[in-house]
């Protein structure tokens, strides 16, 4: 009798060695994920984290209205949240990009406030992605402090979630990115960043993913990454871009899933009469 339950107790150490990979095999698996590290963070959980505080009037400088919810002006980015999330939803897309026609559309300030506003949806949480590599802009409104971001990964030089802030709500998450990229175009495109994206992607099925990118008619940089991502939203500024750029960045995006336009710095007198 002792010899079966000493050969019974054998069988189950050897099912569960074969059921529980070592922590090299794991780590091997993903090597932007650094041995031992979850899979999913303790915010995409809803558990308690050690959030970095944001600065309000830091915020409110660079138009970042969504982080309180009492502000009245977070208002038109919860319905454009809604709008999004339900889009996104009917299509069981994960990933959307931000970009614009031109420069200085404020195209990185709806992507922040979207991210933020997502956060406070009480089934998701949001991960905000800085993939402008020419110029990065999320860590300066938000006020992040330098430290490691995915330029280190993006250079193998640290664990991808080494690199994720927790900043400001417990179910927002920003990857910033602190420096310009050389080559941004063609990093964009590297296998690198199509493994970071399916890692984010792949771990956590109520996470949004908003990712800030370059405009797309004045480089590349958007296209080369647009395929890995499944839907954009293209920001507008009034008096900003031309109906050319338009036109022409509407032709850039036409054989992707475009979710929609937003327009941007519009007067408050056009926003009045244009309600209904």
């Amino acid at each position: 009798m002792e010899r079966i339950k000493l050969a019974i107790e054998r069988a189950r150490q050897q099912a569960g060695a074969q059921a529980q990979p070592s922590s090299l095999a794991a780590a091997g698996d993903d090597p932007l994920r650094a041995r031992g590290h979850p899979a999913t963070s303790a915010a995409d959980l809803g558990a308690p984290v050690d959030l970095l505080p944001l600065d309000p009037a830091h915020l409110e400088r660079h138009r970042i209205v969504t982080l309180e919810q009492a502000n009245p002006l977070r208002r038109a980015f919860d319905l454009l949240r809604t709008q999004v999330l339900q889009k996104m939803e009917e299509n069981g897309w994960r990933t959307i990009a931000v970009t614009s026609p031109s420069m200085q559309s404020g195209k990185s300030v709806v992507a922040i406030n979207l991210a933020l506003s997502i956060a406070h949806h009480p089934s998701r949480t949001a991960l905000l992605v800085d993939f402008d590599l020419r110029r990065p802009q999320v860590a300066s409104y938000l006020g992040l402090p330098h430290g490691v971001s995915l330029n280190e990964v993006l250079a193998g030089e640290a664990d991808l979630h080494s690199a994720i802030v927790h900043a400001g709500l417990p179910r927002f998450l920003v990857l910033p990115t602190q420096r310009k990229v050389a080559g941004a175009a063609e990093m964009l495109a590297s296998d690198r960043v199509g493994r970071i994206l399916a890692t984010l992607r792949g771990e956590y099925a109520e996470r949004i993913i908003v990712i800030d990118l370059p405009p797309v008619a004045a480089v590349d940089d958007a296209i080369a990454v647009l395929p890995r991502v499944d839907c954009v939203l293209l920001v507008v500024g009034s008096g900003t871009s031309t109906k050319r750029e338009i036109e022409e960045a509407q032709r850039h995006l036409s054989r992707f899933n475009l979710l929609g336009v937003v327009v941007n710095k519009a007067s408050a007198d056009r926003v009045a009469q244009g309600y209904y």
